[in-house]
């Protein structure tokens, strides 16, 4: 039998669990930064987290091309590959190692730029620079090129031309 000067051991409280005004507070601060990002995706290249009712059908032609040192010629990347290292010990690097994106992937070859012209380009840039920051020490290579040719929702096609840091 039990008296009742026994003590009840404490239920230790969730940090999830809220009084009436901070749910309030989390909640109307959790719905003005979903506002803040949806109204922001217009001013984003890629467009993220905004509304785009049509598809843009625009499509992106990348060639790939890398300079290296003591050459002002661009040397084209065949197959997006291409042997580079020091001297002693080359290696056979592949852009697709590096980029698993299906349309960045794709080179020589139209593609549909799946998040419309503007996003695809900006996201070939980091790639560029990311390929360009993985190359092993000694590499020859200088700068890679990417020449691109668009096609922006059926308008006049146009070439653009995206150079990653320089080593």
């Amino acid at each position: 039998m039990t008296n009742g000067s026994e003590a009840v051991p404490s239920v230790r409280r969730s940090l999830l669990e809220l009084g009436p005004r901070a749910r309030l507070v989390f909640a109307l601060l959790y719905v003005g930064v979903m506002l803040s990002v949806v109204v922001s995706a217009q001013f984003r290249p890629d467009r993220v987290f905004g509304f785009q009712m049509f598809n843009e059908s625009s499509t992106v032609n990348i060639h790939l091309f890398r300079r290296v040192r003591a050459s002002s010629r661009l040397l084209p990347l065949v197959n997006g590959e291409f042997t580079d290292g020091p001297g002693d010990a080359p290696r056979l690097l592949r852009w697709t190692d590096r980029v698993h994106d299906p349309t960045l992937g794709r080179l020589d070859l139209p593609t549909h730029a799946k998040y419309g012209l503007e996003g695809q380009l900006f996201r070939l840039q980091f790639a560029l620079d990311d390929f360009m920051t993985q190359l092993p020490r000694g590499a020859r290579t200088t700068e890679l090129v990417a020449v691109v040719d668009t096609v922006k929702n059926g308008r006049a096609p146009s070439v653009v031309r995206l150079h990653s840091v320089r080593r």
